[in-house]
Order: structure tokens, then sequence, then C-alpha cells
């Protein structure tokens, strides 16, 4: 006699390709189940409380719902496969199109390496110097004190020079001074018709740094005197220039 469990279970066989069986066997383990066929009795159960609808009493299209219904979920699976097998594809051909762009740029840099000199066989231009000469630099600086030469400087040719090239030279006791001669004739006019007086700090404020820095070493060698009455300056040299 048949037992009631028997009698209340129904076989139903299913012809499965390989690949799709491997697919059900693979995600049946994902899902925790110990085989392919527990895992097709949940789809099938899934399947039928969710479609709210009694169950067909022809099998045969149930059988064919459930193997469209496996196959969709394992061609879902598969649509990723074949997604991310044209994604590196994609990235093969990229990467070769890069190599061949790197190989063509080394190529240029070495052309231009062969072509173009270096750097070190390259002329460099030379800026040429301008030296001043010792009038020029007289009529920039207007006076020149022996006393601030540096010692290297010939003194005797030194002065010589500016002498024969015009300028004033006055040969203190104390020191030579060399003295461009407008310079000198602007210290003369103001020395002997504008200071009215002998304080310093009013003479420099007349005469300016430069004029006052003259005039200090005029002073001191004696060259030149104040006379208080007359309120004027006057020189004691025996040739004023």
């Amino acid at each position: 006699m048949m037992s009631e469990n028997s009698r209340s279970v129904r076989e139903v066989k299913l012809n499965l390709p390989i690949d799709l069986y491997s697919e059900l066997e693979k995600l049946a383990i994902e899902e925790g189940y110990s085989s392919v066929s527990e895992y097709i009795m949940m789809i099938i159960a899934s399947f039928i409380a969710t479609s709210k609808k009694t169950l067909p009493e022809d099998l045969s299209r149930l059988k064919a719902r459930i193997e469209r219904y496996v196959q969709d979920e394992v061609n879902k699976r598969l649509a990723v496969i074949d997604t991310l097998r044209s994604q590196v594809a994609e990235l093969y051909e990229k990467l070769d199109v890069f190599e061949q762009k790197l190989n063509e740029l080394e190529s240029t840099i070495q052309k231009q390496k062969i072509e173009s000199p270096s750097e070190e066989t390259k002329e460099i231009p030379r800026v040429k110097k301008t030296y001043k000469t010792g009038i020029e630099r007289l009529r920039e600086e207007k006076i020149v004190f022996e006393s601030k030469l540096p010692r290297k400087i010939q003194r005797d040719r030194l002065f010589a020079y500016f002498e024969r090239e015009g300028a004033i030279v006055l040969k203190l006791t104390k020191e030579r001074i060399a003295i461009d001669p407008d310079f000198w004739r602007e210290f003369k006019y103001k020395l002997l018709n504008e200071l009215t007086t002998n304080v310093e700090d009013e003479i420099k404020n007349i005469l300016g740094d430069k004029e006052f820095e003259l005039w200090k070493a005029l002073y001191s060698d004696n060259a030149i005197i104040y006379d208080p009455r007359a309120r004027r300056w006057k020189f004691i040299l025996d040739k004023v220039p």
C-alpha cells in the first residue's frame, strides 16, 4: 500500500542544460540550501506565494513558467558577467592605445634630442659690460676726496688724469679734492653770495649734503674763513679756480 506521504507528493522532473544546472547549484549554495532540489522548491513556493493565484492544474504549463523564471534569474547574473567581460575588453583596448601614444611620444623626444643642439653646445650670448671712465664717475658723484679712495688706487695718476680732463682739483694741506666744474661753480656762488651764517646746521640746510661736505673740508683745512662784520665767507687759497 502507498503511504500517506507518498500520496501527497508528486514528482516533477526537469531536464536542464549543464551550465544552467551549475548556475542553480551555485545559487543554492549561496542561499544556504543543501541541494538544487530544495532551492527550486523555494523558488516555486515563492513564485506561488507572490502570484496570488491558484495552482494551475496543467503541470506542463507550470513547468514552463518555472523554467522561464529560473532562466531569467540566471540570465540576470550572466548579464553582469558579460558586462564585466566587455569592460575588461574595453580597458585592454585603451591600454593598447595608451601604449601606442607613449611609444610615439618617446620616438618624438628622441628625434628632437638628435636634431636640436644640447644645452652645453648652445652659445650663451655675452653681455658686454659698460665701464664708466673716471671723469664720467666724477660728473655723477660731483666730488672725489683723496681720503676716501681705496688703497689700491694710484692717487697721483688719478688726480693728474682729472686735471687733464678739465676737472677742478683743489690741493689742500691734508688731501686733494677733484670736483666737477659745474658743481664747483654752483658751490662758489652759494658760498660767496648766499651763506650769511657760520652755524653748521644752517649752512647744511642751504648747501645740501655734498656741498656741505666740501665746505667742511675747506673750513677744516683753513682754506675759507667767515667775516662776521660782512657776514660773508672768503677764500684764503692763493689761487681759487
